[in-house]
């Protein structure tokens, strides 16, 4: 690292000392991470790498849409406004850090070295991917938490041993001996979603195939269409995926013109299997927000 480059990234880790009294709040979204970085850094090597990890498509769903937006800028450009960022990645040719709270609250700056090792940049890439993911879902736990409706999540936690935040938009529209399902679907909006509750003796199998079987008699008793013989399903042209502890994959309704995304977790608690289903209906948006949603709150 030559003197000069040595004083400009002095000034960025000198500037993450201030007092947290008089940082400002962070903006932007938590969808997007700044890249600050040279361009031709940029553009002649690191470009698709980083591209490839942290725009990567969202399991589980059947059009791209990325975990991460991903704005690259160089030093130059940045400035006071973009540093106040939620999402920072300052990359340098000497060290890997991370901090939270660098130069405004609520976020995370990481310092992530590139010295013409891609192997070792692609190692740490995906390695602060999965910080970054991770911090996305515990700020919006944070923010969920003043939604939280405690009567239906303690009632959760009573009768099911587990940790389930609902949130206070949810309606408990179902509560059989086994089955508790939490329904969203105003008369003013075209969004409907549903999180489904149920739990069986841990005796039969528990693999991929009693779980689809399980979910889809759920969905086909609980969730009737107008028309007759429709019903809500999986969607079998798209298998389920695993990532991140859920099961990520698509409904449909058949005999029917609706569909959207759905997530599975299954957990293991003593001698119980508890399955918890969630799943969205809006043809009008994207489907990253629901499922960082039912993440956050599931």
């Amino acid at each position: 690292m030559n003197l000069k480059k040595f004083l400009v990234f002095l000034v960025f880790l000198c500037s993450c000392t201030e007092s947290k009294k008089i940082l400002p709040n962070s903006t932007g979204s938590s969808s997007e991470i700044i890249f600050v970085v040279d361009d031709n850094i940029w553009e002649q090597q690191i470009n698709r790498l980083v591209h490839r990890v942290f725009s990567s498509s969202i399991p589980g769903i059947n059009k791209f849409e990325s975990n991460f937006k991903v704005i690259q800028i160089n030093n130059k450009e940045f400035t006071s406004l973009l540093k106040n960022h939620k999402n920072i990645v300052i990359v340098n040719d000497s060290i890997n850090r991370i901090v939270s709270d660098c130069f405004a609250y609520n976020q995370l700056v990481s310092y992530l070295k590139y010295a013409n090792d891609t192997t070792a940049f692609k190692y740490e890439c995906n390695r602060l991917f999965k910080i970054y993911y991770d911090n996305e879902i515990q700020m919006l736990k944070s923010k969920l938490s003043t939604t939280i409706n405690d009567i239906n999540s303690k009632y959760i936690n009573n009768r099911f041993d587990i940790d389930a935040n609902i949130t206070k938009e949810y309606t408990k529209t179902v509560d059989s001996n086994n089955v508790v399902l939490f329904t969203y679907n105003p008369s003013n909006d075209e969004v409907i979603k549903h999180i489904f509750i149920t739990s069986f003796d841990y005796k039969e199998s528990f693999d991929i195939d009693s779980i689809y079987s399980r979910t889809n008699k759920l969905l086909k008793n609980h969730l009737i269409g107008s028309r007759p013989n429709s019903y809500v399903a999986l969607e079998d042209r798209y298998p389920l995926v695993m990532y991140n502890d859920f099961y990520r994959g698509l409904w449909r309704l058949q005999n029917g013109f609706m569909g959207g995304s759905i997530l599975i977790k299954p957990i293991l608690n003593k001698n119980k299997i508890i399955i918890i289903t969630a799943l969205v209906f809006d043809p009008s948006s994207k489907k990253r927000k629901y499922i960082k949603e039912f993440e956050a709150i599931l």
